[in-house]
């Protein structure tokens, strides 16, 4: 399995090693592919737009990026948004 590094507060835990990073994108499209691991696990897909127009497609089974949200969603940053700005 591949590993996912998750960080619940990016202030707090930055990816330094990003530093100089020229290029941002925007996630346009995400979905499911079923039976694409070599196990016949689904994976989840998304899909980058780059500011200059390219764009880069990024993979994760759906194994992990379902554990992500879920710790995501239960940190001290998503449960704050949701008390001030509600779900």
């Amino acid at each position: 399995m591949i590993p996912l590094d998750i960080r619940p507060n990016l202030e707090l835990n930055p990816w330094n090693d990003m530093a100089g990073l020229d290029s941002q994108g925007a996630v346009e499209r995400v979905g499911l592919l079923p039976h694409a691991t070599d196990q016949g696990r689904p994976i989840f897909a998304l899909l980058i737009r780059l500011e200059d127009g390219r764009t880069v497609v990024a993979q994760t089974t759906w194994t992990l990026m379902e554990a992500a949200v879920r710790a995501l969603g239960a940190s001290p940053v998503a449960e704050f948004d949701q008390m001030e700005h509600g779900s």
